[in-house]
């Protein structure tokens, strides 16, 4: 637990200087990063490592994604994908003894899905403004975050009917409720400490819609749930504890994000139509 503590301290200081820089394009290069280990670490739970052309191809491709300015997102995206699709049939002709084509569509949906789902905080960012899109990237991580921190400590308490037990057996559903409960609490208490916080220091006005964010965020924890799992089911089929061991306690870049992968992207959808946040 100490050692889960420790973790979680040194990643909420990295946390809190990369938001520092969530106005700049170093921002884009830290979200590309954190896409690149992320991608790294599923392409080795299913042994696509091993091939270093089928690895490098699709690390590349999702890193790229984040570093496109939104501007260019619309010429760009659509022939890059083309080539890179190309790119891994190649890799398949050519290495077809040791790797399948599985393996190559694993890798494909991958590289697609992490980028895609983390770089929706930059188009937040581009198209309503820092101010704003940082309020709905902090909801995003603190649904996720807390969703899962009250889950594990409900679930240690209390916890006796088994969620999915041969996907990850410690998950409960009392854990779940308890996760969704508590996470809802606490990312409403995050909401109102940036409402707080924009106004003390940076003279803004927030106009905060408490009612509908209260009854969007428990569907945005069941999200988490979901992403969590989904995660969850691949390491079971390999056989693996942790995706990596970068964060002591907590496992890899995966192990951390994996939630994260659902919620945001949910809550960019959700955003589309729906305004929770105006800075007046």
């Amino acid at each position: 637990m100490k050692q889960r503590v420790i973790s979680a301290i040194v990643a909420l200081v990295i946390l809190g200087a990369a938001l520092a820089l969530f106005n700049t394009y170093a921002f884009n290069i830290v979200v590309a990063a954190i896409v690149l280990l992320a991608t790294f670490e599923f392409l080795h739970a299913e042994g696509c490592e091993k091939d270093h052309a089928l690895t490098g191809a699709a690390c590349l491709y999702a890193a790229l994604i984040p570093l496109i300015p939104l501007r260019w997102v619309g010429s760009l995206f659509l022939p890059l994908s083309f080539l890179y699709i190309v790119a891994l049939f190649l890799i398949l002709l050519r290495h077809h003894e040791r790797i399948s084509a599985l393996q190559v569509s694993f890798s494909f949906f991958i590289s697609l899905l992490i980028p895609l789902s983390l770089t929706v905080s930059l188009y937040l960012r581009d198209r309503l403004g820092p101010a704003t899109a940082l309020f709905y990237i902090l909801m995003a991580l603190s649904i996720a975050w807390f969703s899962d921190t009250s889950a594990y400590f409900v679930g240690r308490a209390c916890g006796k009917h088994k969620l999915s037990p041969l996907i990850s057996p410690k998950k409960t559903v009392e854990g779940a409720v308890g996760g969704i409960v508590g996470g809802t609490a606490c990312t409403l208490l995050m909401a109102l400490c940036y409402q707080w916080a924009a106004g003390t220091f940076f003279g803004l006005t927030c106009e905060i819609r408490y009612g509908i964010l209260a009854l969007l965020l428990p569907l945005l924890s069941v999200a988490g749930i979901l992403g969590d799992l989904s995660a969850s089911v691949i390491k079971r089929q390999t056989g693996m504890k942790d995706y990596g061991n970068i964060m002591p306690g907590h496992g890899g870049v995966v192990d951390r994000f994996d939630s994260v992968f659902f919620t945001a992207p949910c809550l960019f959808f959700i955003v589309r139509y729906i305004t929770l946040f105006r800075v007046l």
